[in-house]
């Protein structure tokens, strides 16, 4: 495991090869955007979700008929990536199939994830390559969690997420074994744009999960300076909103996927997964979202 520096002007990152986690985003001014995993409240800081978003069904998953074991978020998360290609403001990272993810996902595949800093913000790209003779099914997402609150003296509730286009404002439930059951309009969703953050949501539904979004972008920000941090994810159809429930700490976690965890209803078969990608062999799948200080 290694710690990656990079720099662009006066904006630095450090990106951890084991699980191609970004550690650290901080601005000219020194200020620190990603949150910095304390073990006591939530001991992680960006994981990356491969092959699957969240949990699935009893921990298993089914391909073409055959039960493989399968944790949350996927394998990814945990893995030791390879440094491809790396500059003084780029790391190109890749991941290609070991003992553990072959238990898991039989699959050959590469898996690139790649962090490219600008002036005042980054740009995280999945690359998947199916390397396979046959048809691999997939999911990918990230699930970066974001210093929150960001100014000195400010509180959690300060903050609010604000969304460009007009949204109803519904999300999707999580239900008993972490699928989604059910949907209900959030009745603190303001002009069907702005939804003021609030512990008790995570409390009492654990995850927001908002999927159906005319928004390709969301602001979290103070409601009164309006500083913070926007998220775009122009090819990612699902946005998830987190904060360890019960646990209160200063942060959220704005996770957009190209995938989500399976409905109540849904089969266990992974090709029947919401949003799931089939890529045909020698094809690749990328996708991409971008995080900017404002």
């Amino acid at each position: 495991m290694a710690d990656i520096s990079l720099r662009y002007g006066n904006t630095t990152a450090k990106v951890r090869t084991r699980g191609a986690q970004i550690t650290s985003f901080k601005t000219a001014d020194g200020r620190e955007v990603i949150w910095q995993a304390d073990p006591a409240i939530w001991a992680q800081h960006a994981p990356v979700l491969f092959p699957v978003c969240c949990g699935v069904r009893n921990d298993h998953i089914r391909i073409a008929g055959q039960e493989y074991p399968m944790t949350k978020h996927g394998f990814a998360q945990e893995a030791e990536f390879q440094v491809a290609h790396v500059g003084d403001d780029f790391v190109d990272l890749v991941l290609t199939p070991t003992a553990e993810s072959r238990a898991m996902y039989p699959f050959n595949f590469a898996f690139y994830v790649t962090y490219r800093l600008f002036e005042g913000g980054y740009t995280t790209t999945f690359l998947v390559e199916n390397r396979s003779d046959r048809v691999m099914p997939l999911c990918v997402g990230g699930h970066p969690a974001f210093t929150c609150p960001m100014e000195e003296g400010a509180a959690f509730e300060d903050y609010q997420l604000v969304f460009p286009e007009l949204e109803e404002g519904r999300n999707t439930l999580v239900a008993e074994g972490g699928l989604m059951g059910g949907t209900e309009v959030l009745a603190d969703f303001r002009d069907g744009h702005v939804l003021p953050l609030r512990y008790d949501y995570f409390d009492q539904k654990d995850t927001l999960v908002f999927e159906g979004l005319h928004s390709r972008s969301v602001d979290l920000v103070h409601r009164t300076s309006g500083h913070g941090i926007r998220l775009d994810f122009p090819k990612l159809e699902v946005l998830g909103v987190w904060s360890m429930p019960h646990n209160h700490g200063s942060y959220v976690c704005l996770e957009p996927w190209h995938g989500m965890p399976g409905r109540v209803q849904d089969t266990d078969n992974f090709e029947d997964k919401p949003y799931v990608t089939l890529l045909q062999p020698g094809r690749v799948y990328t996708t991409w979202f971008t995080v900017t200080v404002i």
